[in-house]
C-alpha cells in the first residue's frame, strides 16, 4: 500500500509541473478582437455604442441576463459617461463600465471595473470598409503569471469572443433596423 501511495504521489506531482510548465507557455494577457460589417452610415453606427443607454438593446450581458439593472450617467453620452450595471446571475456580478476616450466616428475606449475585484479595457474601432462600416470590439486583460491565472485567462478568451460576436450581431441588427 505504501507503494502504492508513492507512485500516485509522484504522477501526481509529475502531473502538476507538467500544468505549471506548460503555463509558461501560456500569455499573461488576455487579446480578444472581434469585427462585423454594418451597413449604416458611421454616425448611427457610432451613436449606437456612444449613447450608453443603447447598450440595453445590444450589450451581450445584458441579453444573457434581461433582469440587469443599469443605470446611467448624467449625461449617458460621450467622455465620461458610465453605467453601472447589477445582476443576479454569478457570470456577470456588478461593475462600472465608463467611456474613458472619444474620437468621435473612429474610436471609443472604455474602462471595465468589476466592483472593485477586477479591471479591464475595451475598445471600439469604426472604419469605412467599402459602404460598409467595420466595427472592431476589442479587449486586452492582464491576467498575471500565475500558472491558475494564466490558465483562466486562456479559457476566459473563448468565451469573451462569443460574447463580443454575439454583441457586434446586436449593434448591428439594431444599427441597421434604425
Amino acid at each position: 500500500m505504501n507503494k502504492f501511495v508513492k507512485k500516485i504521489g509522484l504522477w501526481l506531482g509529475l502531473f502538476l509541473l507538467g500544468l505549471a510548465l506548460f503555463s509558461l507557455l501560456l500569455p499573461a494577457d488576455v487579446k480578444v478582437k472581434r469585427s462585423i460589417e454594418i451597413s449604416a452610415p458611421v454616425d448611427r453606427v457610432f451613436d449606437q455604442v456612444n449613447d450608453l443607454r443603447n447598450w440595453e438593446k445590444w450589450d451581450p450581458w445584458k441579453r444573457m441576463d434581461p433582469t440587469m439593472v443599469m443605470t446611467f450617467s448624467n449625461p449617458p453620452i460621450g467622455q465620461n459617461a458610465f453605467y453601472k450595471w447589477e445582476s443576479q446571475n454569478e457570470r456577470i456580478g456588478k461593475g462600472t463600465m465608463t467611456l474613458i476616450r472619444v474620437a468621435t466616428n473612429e474610436e471609443i475606449e472604455t474602462a471595465i471595473d468589476f466592483d472593485g475585484k477586477d479591471q479591464a479595457s475595451s475598445k471600439f474601432q469604426f472604419a469605412h470598409k467599402g459602404d460598409n462600416i467595420e466595427v472592431t470590439w476589442s479587449m486586452n486583460k492582464h491576467v498575471g503569471m500565475l500558472p491558475w491565472n494564466k490558465y483562466f485567462g486562456f479559457m476566459m478568451r473563448g468565451e469573451i469572443k462569443r460574447q463580443f460576436d454575439n454583441g457586434l450581431k446586436g449593434l448591428k441588427f439594431y444599427t441597421e433596423k434604425s
